[in-house]
């Protein structure tokens, strides 16, 4: 009579999933601050890109109107304490929008602007000006040559010389 060999069970076992899971849980440690890191890498290179493309759009109105839009030395902004204004054409810089831009920059990041100060803001008294994003999230150095030195933690900004220190 053959003797016959048992039956093995082809699964895994209990020893061997929990190897399994705890191996994952260990990748997606060290994967989420990678990926949390490159979100904001790409708000600040979007806010980087606002800067400049609403830089250029000054520098237009200017050359075409021979001063910037006027304020009257008070800040317009996006947030409730700067007058909670829109992105068209009556927004937080009057006139720019559509003729020198297709449309006032917004935050990338949804928590801003914020129920009290913290979003886009421009002001200008015709001459000059300065245009500031300031989101309380990040900090800056000043080698970044968005450098606000009235907000040297939380702003970035783009001005005229004579606003820079506004």
């Amino acid at each position: 009579m053959p003797i016959t060999q048992p039956k093995k069970n082809s699964g895994f076992t209990i020893i061997e999933m929990l190897i399994v899971v705890t191996i994952l849980s260990m990748l997606a440690g060290i994967l989420i601050p990678v990926l949390e890191g490159e979100a904001s890498n790409a708000r600040d290179a979007r806010r980087a890109a606002d800067l400049r493309t609403v830089s250029a759009a000054l520098a237009n109105y200017y050359e075409l109107n021979g001063n910037y839009p006027d304020t009257g030395d008070t800040w317009f902004g996006d947030a409730p304490t700067y007058g909670n204004m829109g992105y068209d054409s009556a927004g937080y810089i009057p006139g720019l929008v559509p003729n020198y831009i297709a449309a006032l920059p917004k935050d990338p990041d949804q928590n801003f602007p914020n129920a009290t100060d913290k979003g886009y803001m421009y002001r200008s008294d015709g001459q000059h000006y300065k245009f500031v994003i300031d989101t309380a999230q990040t900090s800056f150095y000043i080698s970044n040559p968005f450098y606000d030195p009235t907000r040297p933690i939380t702003g970035w900004q783009v001005s005229s010389p004579g606003g820079y220190d506004w």
